[in-house]
């Protein structure tokens, strides 16, 4: 049994990619947001006065949420760990290390809409994996994508990524490995 962390040096770039994974659902949500209130304020004919001060009073709200974002996304992804055993794959956070607001966030989630932090994936039990430019991505067979639960993201900036990323190859079997452009890249 191996257990990997992510590298002090690369937390910062993997926060950043996470961050803009979540904040791009966010701009769209506001765009489509955006696009109602102006067919609203149009039709009203007051569109030339409100929709200036929503855009930046919205654009300030995105601006709050990815600088926090950032923090709360560094303070989970400093305390996960990869554990490699000779049956399964486990992604594993340690949740009594967590700052308060996550600890809120975490048991928010586990509890409301079921997301798993602590996921493991039987090598019996794999889908597929897929190796990606910047993650190795495991997906088992019961994999949810709402909630992201039986699909593990092993990124570019864990310990020894090269390492783990040739013992998939070897044992593409194992792992059911789909061969991409970006698999030997």
């Amino acid at each position: 049994m191996k257990t990997y962390y992510i590298k002090k040096e690369g937390i910062d770039d993997y926060v950043n990619r996470e961050t803009k994974k979540k904040m791009r659902i966010s701009a769209i949500g506001f765009f489509i947001f955006f696009i109602l209130m102006f067919a609203f304020t149009y039709s009203y004919g007051v569109h030339k006065i409100l929709m200036l001060p929503l855009v930046i009073f919205f654009l300030i709200i995105l601006g709050v949420l990815y600088t926090s974002s950032l923090s709360q996304n560094k303070n989970l992804i400093d305390l996960t760990c990869f554990v490699f055993s000779e049956e399964s794959v486990s992604k594993l956070l340690d949740k009594e290390q967590l700052n308060l607001m996550n600890k809120v966030g975490v048991s928010r989630n586990e509890h409301r809409y079921g997301v798993k932090f602590n996921k493991t994936i039987k090598f019996s039990n794999i889908e597929s994996t897929t190796i990606k430019a910047n993650e190795i991505v495991i997906k088992s067979k019961d994999y949810d994508f709402t909630t992201g639960n039986g699909k593990i993201s092993i990124p570019k900036e864990i310990e020894d990524y090269e390492t783990i990323k040739a013992e998939i190859i070897k044992n593409a079997a194992t792992y059911k490995l789909k061969l991409t452009e970006n698999t030997n890249g």
